[in-house]
């Protein structure tokens, strides 16, 4: 069986803007925190954070140095 945890997924963040992520277990809270975080690539579609695109092909190198300059939690 093969579920999908996002799937659709549309969200933005601006600068200076907080929010929650909420929702019953297993609806894909933390497969969004980790693709947001850059620990997880997207199966499908693109990420674009701070203008950078993500896709599922984007090597580990560049994740960690993006991750490096530009992310932190």
């Amino acid at each position: 069986m093969q579920t999908h945890a996002l799937d659709n997924v549309n969200l933005e963040v601006r600068k200076g803007e907080f929010l929650s992520i909420m929702g019953p277990s297993g609806c894909g809270k933390s497969t969004l925190l980790n693709i947001i975080g850059l620990l997880d690539r997207p199966t499908s579609g693109t990420v674009e954070l701070c203008g950078q695109l993500i896709t599922n092909e984007t090597k580990d190198s560049e994740l960690a140095a993006f991750r490096n300059r530009t992310l932190g939690f």
